[in-house]
């Protein structure tokens, strides 16, 4: 049985949007070199998916084309709409409200992933096959943008997890709900992005697992989450109240090596852990730089044994050779 992969992904976003800036810095950019030589020291490859600001920031861009050029990482897409031009207001203060880009019309939603796309295909000389929607934010019209515009992968899905009641612009829908989708990597379905089915874009949802007594629990007892039936959803969400993900905070090193280990027992083929540039500063989330590194350190030699690198478009081109047919489509 081929090693399982261990995929990072980094969205190198503006300094602590969490705290709705006004104005935009990159001073994390700093931090991402010492990120990606504990990579290599442990033979991980690491995804940045990059917000147009982190593609303007020169200090990244630098850093950036040198993974590419050492075949080190790979660089993808992450999309902030209301960071990303043209830009079209939808509040009294976008920075503050921070609109999801599905709150966006067709046209200006089409016009920011075209533009974000072609800012880094331009700054790294490179295609672009990957993306994360900033937020979080997906629905079946920006799906089928990501195909036209010759994406192969999105890690936007957050299974078990709901963003429905995190306001974007006021009076909206909110996010989107995630709690009923696949927790392992799927080809989407041409006109349904919760469903398996036979598209060039390969979903790859976050490692999230639900909490059962204070530990990940078994894939036995959540299985019965992905049912749609209303009365099973309502029971296991009593069941399981709360979820663990792969990302380290400086505080969670045993459940992250919880969720490695449910990973092995179950034998997913992958699992994949997720950062923020920002997670990397001092005076982010984490209680200190020393903390969440010396946490990610721990965790890769943890992984190390058991699982392979691999960037997000290797892994793609592993899933479509596991197909029997070469997967094709009209957009």
């Amino acid at each position: 049985m081929p090693r399982p992969s261990f995929l990072i992904t980094v969205n190198v976003e503006a300094d602590h949007l969490d705290q709705r800036p006004l104005l935009l810095t990159t001073k994390n950019s700093r931090c991402l070199p010492r990120l990606q030589s504990l990579c290599e020291a442990f033979g991980f490859l690491p995804t940045y998916l990059v917000s147009y600001e982190m593609a303007s920031c020169p200090q990244f861009v630098e850093f950036g084309r040198d993974v590419l050029r050492r075949n080190a990482g790979e660089i993808g897409a992450h999309l902030h709409g209301w960071t990303c031009p043209p830009f079209r207001t939808l509040t009294a203060d976008d920075h503050f409200h921070q609109p999801y880009i599905t709150d966006w019309g067709k046209q200006p939603m089409w016009e920011k992933l075209h533009t974000l796309t072609s800012k880094l295909e331009n700054e790294f000389e490179h295609d672009i096959v990957t993306h994360r929607s900033g937020r979080w934010a997906l629905n079946n019209r920006y799906v089928k943008m990501l195909r036209k515009r010759g994406y192969k992968v999105d890690c936007s899905v957050t299974p078990f997890v709901s963003w429905r009641k995190v306001p974007g612009i006021p009076g909206g829908r909110g996010g989107s709900n995630y709690q009923t989708f696949p927790y392992n990597q799927y080809f989407v379905d041409v006109d349904n992005y919760r469903m398996p089915g036979e598209s060039s874009l390969l979903e790859v949802p976050v490692t999230i697992r639900p909490v059962y007594k204070n530990r990940i629990a078994p894939a036995s007892m959540y299985s019965l989450q992905r049912m749609a039936l209303t009365y099973v959803h309502r029971a296991t969400r009593r069941l399981f109240p709360s979820v663990a993900w792969m990302r380290p905070n400086g505080n969670n090193l045993m459940t992250l090596f919880q969720l490695v280990e449910e990973s092995e027992l179950s034998e997913q083929n992958y699992v994949q852990l997720v950062l923020s540039s920002s997670d990397l500063m001092e005076g982010g989330e984490p209680k200190s730089e020393d903390a969440i590194f010396s946490d990610i350190e721990q965790l890769f030699a943890r992984a190390s044994a058991v699982f392979k690198g691999a960037t997000m478009s290797d892994f793609y081109d592993e899933q479509n050779l596991d197909l029997q047919t070469p997967v094709l489509e009209l957009v």
